[in-house]
C-alpha cells in the first residue's frame, strides 16, 4: 500500500512539474509575472519531490520569463 502511495505522488510531483514549465512557457508570451510566479511556485514544490531536475528548471523558465520581460518593458509590471 505504501508503493502504491509513493507512486501517486510522484506522478503528482511529475505533473506539477510539467504545468510549471508550461506556465513557464506561457510567462514569455502573455501575463509574465501571473505565470512566472506559477512556474515557481510549482517548480519549488516540485523541486522538494523525487522529480528534482524538472522542478529547477520550471523555476529557471518562470524566472527568466519575469526577467525578460522586465528588461523588455522597463518595468515589472
Amino acid at each position: 500500500m505504501a508503493e502504491v502511495m509513493d507512486d501517486r505522488r510522484d506522478n503528482s510531483a511529475l505533473w506539477m512539474g510539467w504545468i510549471g514549465i508550461a506556465a513557464g512557457i506561457i510567462s514569455f508570451f502573455t501575463m509574465p509575472v501571473l505565470f512566472g510566479i506559477v512556474a515557481i511556485v510549482l517548480g519549488l514544490i516540485t523541486a522538494f519531490s523525487k522529480a528534482n531536475a524538472l522542478g529547477w528548471w520550471a523555476i529557471i523558465i518562470g524566472a527568466a520569463g519575469i526577467i525578460v520581460h522586465w528588461f523588455v518593458t522597463g518595468n515589472i509590471f
